[in-house]
């Protein structure tokens, strides 16, 4: 697709990267100059980059385009719905009449009703729940067959975590209170990266392409979509090299929030708008951290089927 070099550099100038104009290095945004030092940037965040380095800007295209795919066209009429990532099914409980003592999550449930539904915010806790080695039922709830309990304590919200009897809502605060309650690896994110998924944005940019029904606004969907990449593969690129994940070489509840977004990219939008993460060059950091992460049990284990996520956003575009 293409895009005008002045918009790439007034959203990278906001993002507080330096910038040169030249070529494509290699088919994503990458710093000119020498390899990234092996020191840990403490300071790095989302958006910026380690001291003396300028992004590449390819004039007149994005250029985290995948080389040779100049027009969004080209992009959204490969592969259709052929990338799909292979996910473990969820084994799921009846809806319960009383509150259960036992930790349970509550979920969006899928057309159908009693199986595990496209909820990013559920995905997200749990993988959560799995790295802390939780033992927990999943019990999805479609609008008509809520518990009268979860109606009358917390309006219905789901994802709703029960644990000895109390009902946690809010995602953030419950992936906060996962970590703070159960025995396991710490999720606890740094202070420096506490607000890495919020200044990402990729959610947002993801939800906002994949549900939108006007071809007419594609274009500029999917250029906003690659911004908010943009910011997280600057973040990625400014930590030491080797790291695994999105702040250190374990999980954290960043990678939670993060991971439940890009599965999105790599079901529903891969099906619906034919572009996914596999339309990045191999070695991009956003492509290569999620092919990692992807691969552990607790991402598997925790995914709801990509038919489902496909069938979950179809209605959201209605």
């Amino acid at each position: 697709f293409r895009v005008k070099a002045a918009q790439v550099t007034q959203v990278l100038t906001m993002e507080g990267l330096p910038m040169t104009r030249g070529g494509l290095a290699g088919s994503a945004l990458r710093p000119a100059g020498p390899a990234p030092s092996l020191a840990p940037c403490s300071t790095a965040m989302v958006g910026t980059a380690p001291p003396g380095r300028a992004v590449t800007v390819a004039a007149g295209a994005f250029a985290v385009a995948v080389a040779g795919k100049a027009t969004l066209g080209g992009l959204l009429r490969r592969r259709r719905g052929q990338r799909e990532t292979r996910a473990t099914r969820v084994a799921c409980a009846a809806v319960p009449t009383e509150k259960p003592f036992r930790t349970t999550l509550f979920t969006k449930a899928a057309p159908d009703g009693v199986s595990l539904g496209d909820c990013p915010f559920s995905h997200a806790v749990q993988i959560a729940l799995k790295v802390k080695g939780v033992d927990y039922d999943v019990v999805p709830c479609g609008p008509n067959n809520k518990p009268p309990w979860l109606l009358q304590e917390v309006a219905g919200q789901m994802p709703c975590v029960v644990h000895q009897g109390i009902a946690h809502v809010e995602t953030s605060q419950i992936l906060k209170w996962i970590d703070m309650t159960f025995p396991g690896p710490s999720l606890a994110v740094p202070e420096d990266y506490a607000q890495l998924v919020s200044r990402a944005a990729i959610f947002p940019a993801v939800a906002e392409f994949t549900k939108n029904s006007d071809s007419s606004k594609d274009d500029d969907l999917l250029v906003n979509l690659q911004m908010s990449l943009t910011r997280f593969r600057m973040h990625l690129f400014a930590l030491p090299i080797g790291t695994r994940y999105a702040v250190s070489d374990t999980l954290t509840l960043a990678d939670c929030e993060l991971l439940a977004a890009l599965y999105v990219i790599q079901s529903a939008t891969a099906s619906l708008k034919g572009w996914s993460l596999n339309d990045l060059p191999e070695k991009d950091e956003v492509r290569q951290y999620y092919e990692r992460a992807a691969a552990l049990p607790a991402f598997s284990q925790s995914c709801y089927p990509p038919n489902v996520g496909v069938q979950g956003w179809q209605m959201a575009r209605q």
